[in-house]
C-alpha cells in the first residue's frame, strides 16, 4: 500500500512540477511581453508627439533657425524625465535636452537609415548607465521628406525592478506551492488508499466460515465505493455456493447412508442365526433394492457433477417433440395403470427442435413420471404439445396434491423433497428434477412450474423451434 501511495504521490509531483514551471515561465515571459510593451508604447507616444510639433514649427517657421539657439525643444522638453534630442540626416545632433548634455543617445547607421526612409525604430542600449536605455527613433515627416529624426529615450530600470520583484516572487511561490501540493497529495493519496487497506484487512478476515461478514462500505459511491460494493456481492455468491455445497454434502451423505443402513441391517440379521432360503433370497433382494438406490443416486450425483464442470453432455440434431413424447406416453403407461392414473394427450402439433432425443426423452420421462408418483388413485395427468410465440410449449398437467408457494422456489433444488416421506416411498432419490432442469437449460429453453396445494400441478417447458443451418454436431456423451 505504501509503494502504490508513493508511486502516485510521486506522479503527482512530477506533474504539479510540470505544471508550475510551465505556468512560472509563461507567467514571466508574459509580464516580460507586458511591461516592454507598456514602455514602448508610451516612449512612441511621446516621440512621435515631439517629431509632430516640430514638423508644425517648421511647417510656420517657413526658415531655420540661427545656429547655436534652441530650434524645437521646449524649456519641458528639455528638462523632462525622459532623455530626448533631435537628429539631422548626417546623424548630427541639433538639439537635446539637459540629460544627454555630457552623454548624447548613440545614432546608429540602422536607425539613421530606416528613419530616413520614414520608419520607426526601436533599440535597446546598454553602457549608457547602471541600467541599459530603450532608445526610439521616429523621423519628423514633411510630406516625403525627413529634415530631421527625434530620438527620445528611456531608463529601463523601473523594468527591470519589476521584472527582479516578479522574479523573486515566482522563485518563493512556486517551491512553496509545490511543497504544499505535494503534503496535500500524499495526504490525499493516503486517505482514499485507507479504504483499500480497510477492504485489504477485511478480505483477510474472511474465511469460509463467516461468509456472511460484509464490508458493508458507507462511503461515497466513487470508484472505491463501488469496488467495495462488487466484493460484498461476490462474497455473498461464494456465501451462497459455499452453503449449496454444506447442504449437498449433507444431503448426498443422508442419501447414501439410508440404503447403506439398510444393507447393514439386513446383513446383520442374516448373520445372526440361521434361516430359511427363502427368507435369505428376501435379505438377498433387499440388499439389492438398497444397492439399486445408492447406484441411482450415484450416477445422477456424478450427471450433476459433470454438467456443473461444464462438460458437453448435449449433442445437437433436428428432433420431431412429438415423436419423442408419445415414446415417453408409451414407456409410462404400465406405470399409470398400476396406480390407476389416467394419462391423457390433448394436444400434440407437429413441431421441430435441436436437442438431443436422449435428453429430451429424459426430461418427458421425468415431468409425466412425477406427475404419476404424486396424483391420487383415480386422478388425471395431461399432456401436450403445441407452437406458443415462436416456441415450442410443453405442458404436464395433473390433478395430484400439488405443491404449497413457499416450496415452489426450491422444488428445483438438489435434494430437495416437499414431503420426505412420501418421496422416499416412490423410490425418488430428489435429484430428479435438477437434472430435468439442467437439460431444459442445456437446449437452451425454460421450465416454470404453477401449483395449487390439494389441486394440481402444472409445469410448463420451451424449447426454441429449429432453423436451417442450426445442427452443428458435437461428441455426446450417453445418458
Amino acid at each position: 500500500m505504501r509503494g502504490l501511495r508513493a508511486q502516485l504521490t510521486l506522479w503527482h509531483a512530477g506533474l504539479m512540477a510540470l505544471t508550475l514551471l510551465a505556468l512560472s515561465g509563461f507567467t514571466y515571459a508574459l509580464l516580460i511581453g507586458v511591461l516592454h510593451s507598456r514602455a514602448d508604447a508610451a516612449l512612441h507616444e511621446f516621440a512621435d508627439t515631439t517629431a509632430r510639433q516640430i514638423a508644425t514649427t517648421l511647417y510656420a517657421g517657413g526658415s531655420t533657425p540661427p545656429p547655436g539657439t534652441p530650434r524645437f525643444l521646449s524649456n519641458d522638453l528639455r528638462s523632462w524625465g525622459r532623455y530626448i534630442q533631435v537628429v539631422d540626416t548626417q546623424g548630427y545632433v541639433v538639439e537635446k535636452s539637459d540629460g544627454l548634455n555630457t552623454h548624447p543617445l548613440p545614432v546608429s547607421a540602422d536607425a539613421l537609415r530606416r528613419g530616413l526612409a520614414g520608419e520607426t525604430t526601436f533599440e535597446t542600449v546598454p553602457g549608457l548607465g547602471e541600467h541599459p536605455v530603450r532608445i526610439i527613433t521616429t523621423p519628423v515627416l514633411m510630406g516625403r521628406r525627413v529634415p530631421y529624426l527625434v530620438q527620445a529615450g528611456t531608463s529601463l530600470e523601473g523594468v527591470e525592478a519589476a521584472l527582479q520583484r516578479a522574479g523573486w516572487i515566482l522563485l518563493v511561490l512556486t517551491p512553496t506551492v509545490f511543497v504544499m501540493a505535494l503534503v496535500g497529495g500524499w495526504l490525499v493519496v493516503g486517505r482514499a488508499l485507507r479504504r483499500v487497506d480497510d477492504l485489504r484487512r477485511t478480505a483477510l478476515e474472511i474465511q469460509g466460515t463467516n461468509l456472511q461478514r460484509r464490508i458493508k462500505h458507507a462511503g461515497a459511491d466513487d470508484e472505491i465505493g463501488r469496488l467495495a460494493q462488487a466484493f460484498d456481492q461476490m462474497i455473498a455468491r461464494l456465501d451462497r455456493s459455499f452453503q449449496q455445497v454444506r447442504q449437498f454434502s449433507a444431503d448426498a451423505s443422508h442419501e447414501l447412508k439410508t440404503p447403506l443402513t439398510a444393507i447393514r441391517g439386513e446383513a446383520e440379521v442374516v448373520l445372526m442365526g440361521n434361516h430359511t432360503a427363502e427368507e435369505y433370497r428376501q435379505a438377498i433382494g433387499s440388499i439389492l433394492e438398497s444397492a439399486e438406490r445408492m447406484s441411482q443416486v450415484v450416477e445422477s450425483l456424478l450427471l450433476l457433477a459433470r454438467a456443473d464442470s461444464g462438460q458437453n453432455l448435449v449433442r445437437r440434431e433436428p428432433v420431431e417433440l412429438g415423436d419423442v413424447l408419445l415414446r415417453a406416453y408409451e414407456s409410462l403407461e404400465d406405470l399409470a395403470a398400476r396406480q390407476h392414473i389416467s394419462v391423457l394427450i390433448d394436444e400434440v402439433e407437429d413441431l421441430t427442435v435441436s436437442g438431443d432425443p436422449l435428453w429430451l426423452n429424459q426430461i418427458l420421462v421425468n415431468l409425466i413420471s412425477n406427475a404419476i408418483k404424486y396424483t391420487p388413485e383415480g386422478g388425471e395427468v395431461s399432456v401436450a404439445l403445441r407452437a406458443a410465440e415462436g416456441q415450442a410449449e410443453l405442458t404436464v398437467r395433473d390433478t395430484g396434491i400439488g405443491i404449497a408457494p413457499e416450496h415452489l422456489p426450491y422444488i428445483f433444488d438438489r435434494f430437495y423433497r416437499v414431503d420426505e416421506g412420501r418421496a422416499r416411498a416412490a423410490g425418488g432419490t430428489g435429484l430428479g428434477l435438477s437434472i430435468t432442469r439442467w437439460a431444459v437449460e442445456a437446449h437452451e429453453g425454460q421450465i416454470e412450474v404453477e401449483s395449487e396445494v390439494g389441486r394440481g400441478t402444472l409445469i410448463r417447458v420451451r424449447f426454441p423451434l429449429a432453423t436451417d443451418g442450426q445442427f452443428p454436431q458435437s461428441d455426446a456423451l450417453p445418458s
